[in-house]
């Protein structure tokens, strides 16, 4: 039987403090996210603009230029990231692993015959 939603358990409505205060949370927080690209975007856009404007060069060659910044900083960050990252990912999980698939292995070979 499929499970039942939160709103036919609880007909009222009432999630309870937890839930109300995770979703509160959970909207500021994508609110404060938005502002916050929305604010960088415009930054870029008046210091494009700016630099432009003062250097005499047209704003898209500037713009050309941030674009180009920016994808050689994504390009430090990625490998800053991976050179972080060279070890394996949670070794004692995979040693545990290993151990459990040892022993299925020995239990077909030792099981009633």
């Amino acid at each position: 039987m499929a499970r039942a939603s939160a709103r036919v358990r609880n007909p009222a409505g009432h999630a309870g403090l937890i839930d109300n205060a995770i979703g509160l949370v959970s909207a500021f927080a994508l609110g404060a996210l938005i502002a916050v690209v929305f604010g960088y975007i415009f930054i870029l856009a008046s210091l494009i603009a700016g630099i432009a404007h003062r250097s005499g060069i047209s704003w898209t060659w500037i713009a050309l230029g941030a674009g180009m910044l920016h994808i050689a900083l994504a390009v430090v960050c990625v490998l800053l990231a991976k050179a972080k990252l060279t070890g394996r990912l949670y070794p004692e999980t995979r040693a545990e692993l290993k151990r459990d698939q040892q022993w299925l292995r020995s239990l077909g070979k030792t099981g009633p015959q």
